[in-house]
């Protein structure tokens, strides 16, 4: 199991800061015996608790300068003189039973409400806790974050905080024994339901720490490494089914029964003000909450080529040209031309199984009369999800469906090999490359409008979509036009589009791999070959509530079980770019999205931040199915991304 500890030094102990120092790293050292698949702390002084944690094992992460940059922030107070209260320390050496690593808020510290715990043990019916008490709801996968849940529960119906964790305790089932602070109280507690906490009190009794195990104790009390003040101290343990309050002024001790009956109803030592709690993500959160954006539409500072009028109005929202939808009479007197017996096929419609694609398919047969057959590329990351909604609508509308599949080894391997390249060398500018595979969607499409005779071909892609910061990322500039049509791209984009992948590329020689030859024929299909095709909402409305009613209602259409967005959910690449763009830039391809329906009338501005925030949480499952599709490890993939520098910190 994992292995917790702690360190509670008072303000008149004998500790310089490198003697502190060391007896941390070694608590972390002994305790990761238990544990080595990642670490955390948390430094509590009177006005702050900082969080630090990271997915690597306590000894990597001993030596990153975020571990560095925690301590400084949470000690410098206190060996500066500058504050007269106690330093407490909490630590964690993960050994992962449930909760995925690579994920920030899986591993501990956990920080849920007013509490920061660590926690060694499994609670095997936290699924039930959660169901039973509906009240409350997880936000991360680990079994912890129930414990710290209940006993915040409890202690706002007004139970002391021994009387709720006792209650808390009584409620579990498995092994489990914590550590916490809470923010507004002056005391470390603990408890056991095993009797996994062996603790020492310094000789001159201005010191305390904790750990899983006796041995670890022994080895801090004698030899070597005795941290100051504890050489021969007495070892004692935390027998199963007790708690300890540990006042961090006094360092007095007083522990009790998880009997509610018997818990001491004490009153926790108040804090004069709530300490802050400092973490990583909340921090960057609150970075990404404080970027300045368009007083328009959406659009931070952290777009690339973007600027702002005196009035805050961005440069695209200037130059933004709403979209005139061409007379609905025009489409109709266009398809006439094809229309046949309704019997024979007399379009071909481009269907990626997305809801544009699904939602024009309906148009096209019920609307307009039409008998479309539709067209799919497979290409290895059209996801479970959307083949089943392409045969819902394909099977209710009565419509045959041609499957071209690459080869989806090699591209998957491709995938692979640039997403690998990437990680070594991260650049905002080069993800494209990641979906460079499906751009024979356009090849194909051409080619079977010969191959069936029919020459119709009908796309159902929308101008709210347009994603100039994908290139803008690449150092090329927005381009107003074009949107439907990249092959009408101007020569001069295109060559500074090659210029520009060219200069990543021998920067990073990984990228010199066999998926050079697809990539270069994904170039051409979509840059270098004419879709002079129809596309159906040049002529439609497109109104994201109709065509999400019409799919839901009338086709039993699926969505997605890790985001109520219906945009995007086919895509098996989406919820993994997307991820870097809103981790890194703080914003992703749903916010030019909104800003886009906000400049067309669509949505107010205040809906679209929230439907922002609501579609910008990472969507870990399908990340993860990402990661497994394309066999890379999605701990290391999601470590490297969250140290990539913040554009808007």
């Amino acid at each position: 199991m994992c292995g917790i500890f702690g360190l509670v030094t008072s303000s008149n102990h004998s500790f310089d800061r490198e003697r502190w120092q060391r007896a941390v790293k070694d608590l972390f050292l002994l305790s990761q015996s238990r544990g080595k698949e990642a670490a955390g702390l948390a430094i509590a002084n009177p006005t702050e608790i900082v969080v630090h944690k990271d997915s690597v094992s306590a000894e990597a992460m001993l030596k990153t300068a975020d571990y560095e940059a925690a301590v400084e922030r949470g000690a410098r107070s206190f060996f500066a003189g500058e504050s007269a209260g106690p330093l407490a320390v909490i630590g964690h050496a993960r050994l992962v039973t449930n909760g995925l690593q690579g994920i920030d808020a899986n591993n501990q510290p956990v920080w849920r409400d007013d509490i920061v715990i660590v926690h060694n043990g499994i609670v095997t019916n936290w699924a039930e806790l959660w169901a039973a008490n509906p009240d409350i709801s997880p936000r991360a996968d680990v079994d912890t974050e129930v414990i710290a849940a209940l006993i915040h529960k409890y202690s706002a119906e007004g139970d002391s905080i021994p009387h709720a964790m006792s209650r808390a305790f009584n409620e579990i089932y498995g092994e489990t024994s914590i550590a916490f602070f809470t923010r507004g109280s002056n005391e470390l507690l603990l408890g056991t339901n095993t009797g996994s906490i062996h603790y020492c009190v310094s000789n001159a009794r201005d010191a305390f720490f904790f750990a899983s195990e006796k041995w670890i104790c022994q080895k801090l009390t004698l030899g070597q490494k005795a941290i100051p003040g504890f050489e021969g101290a007495a070892i004692q343990q935390l027998a199963a089914g007790q708690g300890m309050t540990l006042d961090l002024s006094t360092l007095e001790a007083k522990t009790f029964s998880f009997d509610p009956a018997l818990a001491t109803p004490q009153v926790s030592p108040l804090l004069g003000t709530q300490r802050k709690i400092e973490e990583k993500s909340y921090r960057l959160r609150q970075a990404q909450a404080n970027m300045r954006r368009c007083t328009k539409c959406l659009l931070p500072e952290t777009m690339p080529y973007i600027a702002y009028d005196a009035d805050g109005i961005c440069n695209y929202c200037h130059t933004y040209e709403p979209w005139e939808k061409k007379p609905e009479r025009e489409i109709e007197e266009y398809l006439s031309k094809f229309r046949g017996n309704g019997k024979a096929p007399d379009c071909v419609v481009a269907f990626s199984g997305g809801r544009d694609s699904s939602y024009g398919l309906h148009l096209l047969k019920e609307q307009f009369g039409m008998q479309p057959i539709t067209f799919s590329y497979d290409w290895g990351m059209v996801t479970d999800l959307g083949r089943r909604n392409q045969a819902r609508m394909c099977g209710k509308l009565g419509i045959e469906h041609i499957w071209i599949s690459a080869d989806i080894k090699q591209k998957r391997a491709n995938i692979r090999a640039n997403v690998l390249a990437w990680l070594k060398k991260p650049d905002l500018g080069i993800i494209p490359l990641f979906m460079a595979g499906d751009k024979q969607f356009f090849w194909y499409a051409n080619s079977l409008i010969k191959q069936t005779g029919i020459p119709l071909m009908v796309f159902c892609t929308n101008r709210l979509e347009k994603t100039d910061f994908k290139l803008g990322f690449l150092n090329v500039p927005p381009q107003v036009e074009g949107f439907n049509q990249p092959s009408s791209f101007g020569m001069g984009r295109k060559a500074k589009m090659l210029t520009e992948y060219g200069k990543r590329y021998l920067s990073n020689p990984r990228y010199l791999n066999r998926s050079i030859p697809d990539t270069a024929w994904a170039f051409l299909s979509y840059y270098g070959i004419n879709q002079d095709h129809l596309y159906l909402f040049d002529y439609v409305d497109w109104k994201e509530e109709v065509i999400d009613d019409t799919l839901i209602n009338g086709y039993d259409w699926e969505l997605a079980d890790d985001t109520p967005c219906t945009w995007r959910i086919g895509d098996g690449t989406a919820a993994f770019y997307n991820y870097i763009y809103t981790s890194v830039a703080g914003f992703s391809e749903h916010d030019t999205f909104r800003s886009n329906q906000i400049r067309e009338g669509q949505i107010t501005r205040e809906k679209a931040l929230a439907l922002v925030e609501r579609d910008n949480q990472p969507r870990w499952k399908s990340i993860r199915e990402y990661t497994q599709l394309i066999n890379i490890d999605f701990d290391e993939a999601i470590r490297t991304i969250d140290r990539i520098p913040k554009l808007y910190a």
